[in-house]
């Protein structure tokens, strides 16, 4: 008889190897980057439409005095607007009457450099 006693086959261990988990972090990892950048983009988004819709009240208003007054000269205005926590800049734009005896109206709102709203109307020469 030989002292070699045949031995079995190893038999692999149960559980996943190094690269395997590193392939499954990476994959992980790249999934919660893109969340957060989708989350980042949401958020700002919210802060950019409140103040589009701060910058429309805005317009709103000031179209609403052009309304309620007698309209000036044609020219072209800048306006001044405290909304909340925000202070807008505006352009208000009055073109000669045309055929109607209808003006051209168009309210512009800015925050800074952008426009945030703009509103056009055509309002009757002698409003009231």
């Amino acid at each position: 008889m030989s002292d070699f006693a045949p031995h079995a086959p190893p038999q692999p261990c149960p559980g996943f190897t190094l690269i395997e988990v590193l392939i499954a972090l990476a994959i992980v990892s790249v999934a919660l980057a893109a969340f957060v950048r989708m989350t980042s983009l949401a958020t700002a988004n919210i802060e950019h439409i409140g103040q589009q819709k701060l910058a429309l009240l805005c317009a709103e208003n000031a179209l609403a005095e052009l309304q309620a007054g007698t309209l000036p000269p044609p020219g072209i205005q800048t306006i001044g607007c405290t909304q909340g926590d925000r202070t807008l800049s505006g352009r208000v734009t009055i073109d000669p009457a045309g055929q109607g005896g209808l003006r051209a109206i168009v309210v512009e709102v800015y925050d800074s450099d952008r426009r945030l709203a703009s509103l056009k109307t055509r309002l009757p020469e002698n409003s009231r």
